[in-house]
């Protein structure tokens, strides 16, 4: 008997949805880019339950007349190519006709469309790939509901998270979409909440600005040439996770290692150890340089020419930080990825001293003598490095890790804290992800001094922070840890989530950079230091000192008595 059979049709079905349908916010992704190819200014999403009870997508773009709306969630159904040729010359976000089968094959689907010009429509209901309804239906432009997604597939619906998670993908995609498209107005429903309202923008920078706030904006440069616009963090707008990193081409987000490896590489020394820029990269590309038919996510992508886009987005990114003042180093990019040969350039900032010169009240340990008495002796190396010695040996001490080993441990047990509360409170505008999350642990950020309420528009109004916060980029601050109870699992207890954040606001508020620490700040760090639980290493591991004792030296010399 034979043992190789071609599958059932509604098995084959469930697979391709598999591929293209991962959970909701798949479904809202798809939906749009049908509402974009269709031409439409106007997108309205309405979602509940996480989008596994309804996705609703409203557009005003051009409809269907009947043979289409009765053709389009047909496997392969297309109006966007027609022959091989078409799959090298994409300008359309969809055209493998898988979405609209994929999506009904796993769901209740209702398609409500009519042609331009027409007021009347059709009603077209499927429900599990099947043909169920069709009747006239007075409409204008298209509307698409998808309810009860996964209702077939039991083993489906067990994989996806949270409500309240998959509802954080489905805010991201929309505002994905919205910065992918400024010129066409999004809106999106949660719950019969409304959760964004983007009207028409002008061009990137008031998209941006619409969905980040002002203050976001001011700490972006940016830079448009023929083929490129580019948004990136100013000097010192850095965050410690890589949220807020987009690229798009074409209008098409995408993720690629190559591209973001070319900003990260026009940053270069001038970008802090585990620090992270912001950047949004809008690159337009001629349809045969770029292959999007790579996964049917079509997020990753191929380049005909991998070092010339490289290349574009590295002098687009380096010419935006140079003429804004940031030192740079000038390098030569290669396929690869990797800078040779940097030589600085300076455009305004002189570097900071970062060694302070020998004064009566700063005994400092020089080249030629350690001063062994009850004082401490110490110098400062380089920007984050302090040798010191107290007669047993050497110390090297990193004052970043140090100090955030000592404000981890008081945030994470509520000791040494002291609140400061604002004089004037400060209004933080975030994204609607990162507003949402925050709304449902500001108990938990009470816990670690930050007191915090909610001010409506996706705003936080701060109210108190710890003293060591008091002069922090809140915005960043706030930003990063919505980002880090983003990225925990719904299960993650509570304990772990608050050490997850803990360490986030230690990061942002330890010694930074060139900071020369005076005589008593220094005696301050190592006596703090000294009374924590792990006084050795910072919260995620690295050593915070190294000692090399009298026999260290000893061996390292070679020296025998």
């Amino acid at each position: 008997m034979s043992e190789i059979r071609v599958l059932p049709r509604e098995l084959q079905d469930r697979i391709a949805a598999g591929e293209v349908i991962e959970r909701p916010a798949s479904v809202v992704k798809e939906l749009i880019e049908n509402s974009l190819d269709a031409g439409a200014t106007v997108i309205e999403v309405d979602v509940t339950y996480g989008g596994r009870r309804l996705i609703r997508v409203s557009d005003n773009g051009r409809g269907m007349d009947r043979d289409d709306a009765l053709m389009c969630f047909h496997p392969h159904a297309t109006s966007k190519i027609s022959d091989e040729e078409d799959l090298f010359n994409i300008r359309t976000l969809g055209f493998r006709g898988e979405a609209l089968s994929s999506i009904a094959s796993v769901s209740r689907l209702k398609i409500l469309t009519s042609p331009s010009g027409s007021s009347l429509g059709l009603s077209v209901e499927v429900q599990a790939g099947e043909l169920k309804g069709v009747r006239e239906s007075a409409q204008r432009g298209t509307t698409v509901e998808v309810r009860d997604l996964f209702f077939n597939t039991p083993a489906r619906m067990k994989f996806l998270k949270s409500r309240r998670t998959e509802t954080y993908h489905i805010v991201e995609t929309v505002t994905v979409a919205a910065l992918s498209y400024p010129e066409v107005a999004f809106s999106l429903t949660v719950d019969r909440t409304e959760t964004l309202r983007l009207p028409a923008a002008s061009g990137v920078r008031e998209r941006i600005l619409q969905i980040y706030g002002e203050e976001f904006l001011d700490g972006l440069i940016e830079i448009q040439g023929s083929r490129i616009t580019a948004l990136v963090s100013r000097e010192g707008n850095y965050r410690s996770s890589r949220a807020n990193q987009y690229i798009f081409i074409n209008g098409r987000p995408v993720r690629d290692s190559s591209l973001r490896h070319a900003v990260y590489s026009a940053y270069d020394a001038s970008l802090p150890k585990d620090r992270h820029p912001i950047f949004f990269l809008y690159l337009q590309l001629a349809p045969p340089e770029v292959d999007f038919n790579v996964h049917p996510s079509k997020r990753e992508v191929r380049f005909s020419d991998r070092e010339a886009v490289y290349r574009l987005a590295y002098d687009a990114v380096r010419e935006a930080l140079t003429g804004s003042g940031l030192q740079v180093p000038v390098c030569h990019p290669d396929t690869a990825g990797s800078a040779r040969h940097p030589q600085p350039v300076t455009r305004g900032i002189q570097p900071a001293t970062q060694t302070p010169q020998p004064s009566g009240d700063l005994p400092l340990l020089n080249e030629t003598r350690a001063d062994y008495g009850e004082r401490l002796s110490y110098i400062h190396l380089g920007d984050v490095f302090t040798a010191y010695t107290h007669g047993s040996g050497i110390t090297l001490l990193d004052r970043h890790a140090a100090h955030e080993r000592v404000l981890y441990e008081r945030l994470l047990k509520g000791r040494g804290l002291t609140a400061v509360h604002l004089l004037f409170p400060e209004q933080v505008r975030l994204t609607a992800k990162e507003h949402g999350v925050l709304l449902q642990h500001l108990d938990l950020l009470r816990q670690t001094g930050i007191e915090a309420e909610d001010f409506g528009h996706n705003t936080i109004t701060v109210r108190a922070v710890p003293d060591f916060l008091k002069d922090a980029d809140m915005a960043g601050v706030l930003s990063d840890i919505a980002h880090c109870l983003i990225e925990s699992v719904t299960n993650t207890p509570v304990e772990e989530r608050k050490e997850r954040i803990a360490k986030r606001i230690a990061c942002h508020s330890s010694v930074r950079g060139p900071a020369v620490l005076r005589y008593d700040e220094v005696v301050q760090l190592l006596d703090d230091l000294s009374t924590t639980e792990d006084p050795e290493h910072c919260p995620h591991g690295r050593p915070t000192r190294i000692h090399i004792g009298i026999e260290d030296l000893k061996r390292m010399f070679r020296r025998t008595g």
